[in-house]
């Protein structure tokens, strides 16, 4: 049914013709059934007819294997409809998501949908490149005053010489029109750091979560139990609005990010922000 409407939808519906082409072109390709296509939906054997478009997905026994199983049926799910890119197929997800809210574990919702946005992720990303292929450039020369030029270079030589000896014990060193100020570092003394904290905690609790027996966790605590171990640490960073204060802080921010995959999700921009805020405050500094 929804095939036959979008064929016979007119330009002006589409945006015109050349997008009316491209959906009747699509709604051409030949499906097989759902539940001969993808190994996770059923068909109801009813009077009612239709599919169970979660059906029979087996469980790891806890979060990690369920992300797993998750991951792998979303990938199969990307193959048959970039496979099978029909029209009857454009709606296929958000039947498989409501599904999923009845029935799945929060692994196999984590591991389909974090799947699901890294194929959206490359495609967003395809949609924003020019359409028209640009000449390359010819390099131009620096523009930039001698002076800055020279100056940059000595500051990378000065940052090299702290990473090599730190034995020196130097914290930081900022210049400006009055000189040179060198800090060093006190013995036993830690800059309190409440992002390091709160993305440590955010570790130990999703290991602690990961590592609950086999069979604990049911359809019906899991979310109970991830209240308990790190979704409070996971909302503290989502809602984070400063700069990283530390460098060890900073970096920690941007592993966590390639841990979790998180470069453009919600916990993703403000830590991305905050180690971009953090950098900023370095201006003029030499580490």
């Amino acid at each position: 049914m929804a095939t036959k409407i979008l064929r016979n939808k007119t330009d002006s519906d589409f945006g015109g013709p050349a997008s009316a082409r491209e959906d009747e072109a699509s709604s051409l390709v030949t499906s097989p059934a759902l539940h001969e296509g993808l190994s996770f939906i059923r068909k109801n054997s009813g009077k009612g007819g239709g599919y169970e478009y979660w059906a029979d997905v087996p469980t790891g026994g806890s979060y990690g294997p369920d992300t797993e199983i998750g991951q792998r049926l979303a990938e199969e799910f990307i193959a048959f409809i970039g496979k099978y890119h029909n029209a009857g197929n454009a709606t296929l997800l958000g039947s498989i998501m409501l599904a999923m809210e009845a029935s799945a574990t929060r692994g196999h919702k984590i591991g389909f949908m974090n799947t699901i946005n890294r194929y959206a992720m490359a495609g967003g990303y395809l949609s924003q490149m020019p359409q028209d292929e640009v000449e390359p450039t010819k390099p131009t020369p620096d523009a930039r005053p001698h002076a800055v030029i020279k100056l940059e270079g000595l500051l990378q030589e000065a940052a090299a010489l702290l990473r090599e000896n730190e034995d020196l014990k130097i914290a930081q060193v900022a210049l400006n029109e009055h000189g040179v100020h060198t800090l060093y570092k006190i013995p036993g003394f830690k800059k309190p750091d409440d992002l390091l904290d709160t993305i440590n905690a955010y570790r130990d609790g999703v290991q602690a979560f990961r590592s609950m027996p086999a069979g604990s966790i049911t359809f019906e605590n899991e979310d109970a139990i991830a209240a308990e171990t790190y979704e409070l640490h996971e909302r503290a960073l989502v809602d984070w609005k400063d700069a990283a204060p530390t460098r060890e802080g900073a970096i920690e921010a941007l592993k966590l990010m390639a841990e979790q995959e998180v470069f453009l999700d919600s916990m993703g921009e403000p830590l991305r922000l905050a180690v971009l805020r953090y950098l900023e405050s370095l201006e003029g500094m030499v580490a």
